[in-house]
C-alpha cells in the first residue's frame, strides 16, 4: 500500500529536479504554497484535476507520481552534447518490475539528434539506497536494478568522469589527457590537435566532449575543433562558447506590433517565422488552417490573457501540421536546460529557422527571436513591444549606433517560459483538407466547454455577455479596478474582431477549392457571413476608445452602462451568427 507520505517524498523530490521552489511549483498549478507543501509531507493529495498539469510540469506520468516505484528515473537526456532531449518520461515507463533494460540508439526515442558528434543517454536515478547518475553511449545496453550503483553527486568541483576527442565514427577517450590538464586549473580547454591528437584514420570532423558530475547530476558537454568548453568561476559546471565575436543575424524580418493587422501575436510572430524559412503564406492564411481565426476565449478573472491563441485550445498543432511542419517544443526550462536548448536556437537561426516564443519583451506576448550577438551572449527579436522603444529612443545616438550592430533588433529581455523551433518543410496537405480540418476544429472549439479557467466558444461569449450586464460590480468596483476591466474589454475586443477578420478572408481565398463541387453554396454563404460578422464587430471595435490613451479616474465616463448593454448585444447577434456558421461548415464537410 502506497502511503501519502511516500507520495509527498516523490513530489518533493520531482520538484527539485526542476529546480523549482514550492511557490513556483503552485503558481503554475494554480493552488497555494501551503498546498504543495502539504502534499509533499503527507498531509493530503493532489486534486483529481491537479495531477494533468502536475504530470506534465515534473516531467512523470500520474501513475510514477502516485505509485511511486522503488527505483525511478528523475531525468534522462539524450544529448550530443550540443543537442539535447529530455526523455524522462519516456525512460520511466520502460521501467518493469524495478528493472530497466534499454538499448540506445538513433530509434529508440520519438527525437533524433542530427549529427556527426558522439550520442548517449545521461541518466539520473533514484533506489532505496541512494541517488546515482550513469550514462550509456549510442548502440550500448543499459540495465538499472535496485542493486545498481552509479555515479554518486559531486558536492563541490566537477568531476569529469568521460572525455573523448574525435567524432561517433572514430574517437579516442582523452580522460587522462583531461586529468592531467586539471593539474593546471585552467579556465577553458580548447578543442586542438595540440591538447588532443586525432585519430589517424579519421577523415571526419572533430569533437571534444566531456561528461562531467556536480551536485545536480551528471552533464554533458560538446565543442567542435577550434572551439573552447569554459568552467565557471566555481568551477562547478562546463560551458560552451566559440569565437567571442560570432554573430548570426536573419535580416529583413518584418515589424510586429498590435494595430498591423496582425493583433493575434502567436500567428504574427509564427508568420515572421515561416516567411524568413522561405514559406509562401500569409497572416490570414495561418489564422484559417489553425483553426485560431474562430477563437473566443474568456475567463471571469476578465485577463488579458484571453487573447492568447493557444491560452485554451491547442491552435498550434493544426497550423504545423498545415504546413507540413515538425515543432519541438520547449517550455518551463530549469537553469541547465535553458543553456542546452540556446545552442539548439542558434543553430536554428543559422538555418533561418526562427524560434517563435512567448514573454521575450515586457509582457506575455509571442514574438521571434532573429539572431544573435557575441555567441549567444545575446538574443535579438521582433516583439509586439517594440515600437514604444523604437518611438522613445530614435533619436538617441547611441541607441541608433548599436541598431547598426543589431541589423534593428532589440534584445531579448526575458528567458521564454514557452518556445518552439521549427524543422524542415515535408508531407504539407493540400489546401483543400486544411480547409476541412479547419472547419472540425470551428465546431469543436466552438462547443468545448472550458479549460484552465478559460470558458471556450458559445460559453465565451455568454460569460463575457453576463461580465458585461453585472451592474453591481461596476458600481462597487475601485477606479483602479473598473480601468483595468475596460483594458481587458478593449483588448478582447480587439482579438476577436482581428480573427473574425481573418475568418472571412481566409473564407474568400478558400472559394475556389470548391467551384464545382457539392459544398460550394455552403462555402459561399459562410463566407458572406462571417463578412458581415467581421463588418459588425469592427464597426464597434472601431468606435471604441483606446483605455491606453486616458487616466484611469476617467474610465467610467468612458464606459457607461448603456455601452456595455449596446456591446452585450453585440455578442448575443455575433453567437447567433457563430451557430448559423457551424451549420453551414458541417455542410461543407458533409459534402
Amino acid at each position: 500500500m502506497i502511503s501519502s507520505e511516500q507520495v509527498g517524498k516523490r513530489i518533493a523530490r520531482l520538484r527539485k529536479e526542476k529546480h523549482m521552489s514550492q511557490e513556483q511549483l503552485a503558481e503554475q498549478l494554480n493552488v497555494s504554497a501551503q498546498a504543495v507543501s502539504k502534499w509533499e509531507t503527507g498531509k493530503s493529495l493532489p486534486e483529481t484535476s491537479s495531477l494533468p498539469l502536475l504530470s506534465s510540469l515534473l516531467g512523470h506520468s500520474i501513475d510514477s507520481i502516485l505509485l511511486p516505484q522503488k527505483l525511478v528515473v528523475l531525468s534522462a537526456v539524450y544529448t550530443d552534447g550540443q543537442a539535447a532531449y529530455d526523455v524522462t518520461h519516456f525512460v520511466n515507463q520502460l521501467i518493469v518490475g524495478n528493472r530497466l533494460n534499454l538499448v540506445v540508439n538513433k530509434l529508440t526515442f520519438p527525437e533524433s539528434i542530427k549529427s556527426d558528434r558522439l550520442k548517449l543517454l545521461l541518466l539520473k536515478y533514484e533506489t532505496p539506497s541512494g541517488v546515482y547518475a550513469t550514462y550509456v553511449f549510442n548502440d550500448d545496453l543499459l540495465t538499472i536494478d535496485l542493486h545498481s550503483t552509479g555515479y554518486a553527486s559531486s558536492p563541490s568541483e566537477l568531476d569529469i568522469v568521460f572525455a573523448a576527442y574525435g567524432n561517433e565514427q572514430a574517437n579516442r577517450n582523452v580522460l587522462n589527457k583531461i586529468k592531467h590538464y586539471e593539474f593546471f586549473q585552467w579556465k577553458q580547454l580548447t578543442a586542438s590537435h595540440k591538447l588532443f591528437p586525432s585519430l589517424i584514420d579519421n577523415n571526419g570532423n572533430d569533437y571534444l566532449l566531456l561528461l562531467y558530475l556536480n551536485e545536480e547530476g551528471i552533464h554533458a558537454v560538446s565543442c567542435a575543433e577550434g572551439e573552447q568548453i569554459h568552467y565557471t568561476p566555481d568551477r562547478t559546471r562546463l560551458f560552451r562558447t566559440e569565437s567571442p565575436h560570432e554573430h548570426c543575424i536573419v535580416e529583413g524580418v518584418g515589424r510586429l506590433g498590435f494595430g498591423r493587422g496582425m493583433d493575434c501575436s502567436w500567428a504574427g510572430a509564427l508568420l515572421l517565422s515561416l516567411t524568413a524559412s522561405g514559406v509562401d503564406t500569409t497572416y490570414e492564411q495561418i489564422m484559417g488552417v489553425s483553426g485560431a481565426c474562430w477563437r473566443i476565449a474568456f475567463t471571469a478573472m476578465w485577463d488579458y490573457s484571453s487573447t492568447d491563441a493557444l491560452v485554451a485550445y491547442n491552435y498550434s498543432d493544426p497550423a504545423f501540421n498545415a504546413y507540413g511542419l515538425t515543432p519541438i517544443w520547449a517550455n518551463n526550462l530549469n537553469p541547465e536546460e535553458r543553456r542546452l536548448e540556446k545552442h539548439n536556437i542558434l543553430e536554428s537561426i543559422r538555418n533561418h529557422q526562427l524560434p517563435i516564443a512567448i514573454n521575450l519583451r515586457v509582457a506575455s506576448e509571442w514574438g521571434v527571436i532573429t539572431g544573435y550577438l557575441d555567441a549567444g551572449g545575446t538574443l535579438l527579436c521582433r516583439s509586439y513591444f517594440d515600437d514604444e522603444t523604437f518611438e522613445k529612443l530614435r533619436n538617441d545616438p547611441e541607441f541608433l549606433e548599436y541598431m547598426k550592430v543589431s541589423k534593428g533588433y532589440l534584445n531579448v529581455d526575458n528567458w521564454p517560459y514557452m518556445l518552439v523551433r521549427i524543422g524542415n518543410q515535408e508531407n504539407i496537405p493540400s489546401a483543400l483538407d486544411n480547409l476541412y480540418a479547419s472547419f472540425r476544429i470551428k465546431v469543436d472549439s466552438m462547443n468545448t466547454a472550458g479549460n484552465g479557467g478559460y470558458n471556450l466558444g458559445y460559453k465565451a461569449f455568454e460569460a463575457w455577455q453576463e461580465g458585461l450586464l453585472d451592474d453591481a460590480w461596476y458600481r462597487n468596483a475601485s477606479d483602479k479596478d473598473f480601468a483595468r476591466r475596460l483594458g481587458v474589454n478593449h483588448f478582447c475586443m480587439m482579438g476577436l474582431t482581428d480573427a473574425r477578420r481573418s475568418a472571412a478572408v481566409y473564407l474568400q481565398e478558400s472559394l475556389p477549392l470548391l467551384v464545382d463541387r457539392p459544398g460550394y453554396p455552403a462555402l459561399s454563404e459562410l463566407a458572406e457571413l462571417y463578412a458581415q460578422i467581421a463588418a459588425l464587430l469592427a464597426g464597434y471595435y472601431n468606435c471604441m476608445t483606446d483605455p491606453a490613451s486616458v487616466k484611469s479616474d476617467i474610465s467610467r465616463q468612458l464606459w457607461t452602462r448603456e455601452q456595455r448593454e449596446q456591446q452585450a448585444k453585440l455578442l448575443q447577434t455575433v453567437a447567433a451568427l457563430e451557430l448559423r456558421g457551424e451549420a453551414l461548415a458541417q455542410a461543407v464537410l458533409e459534402h
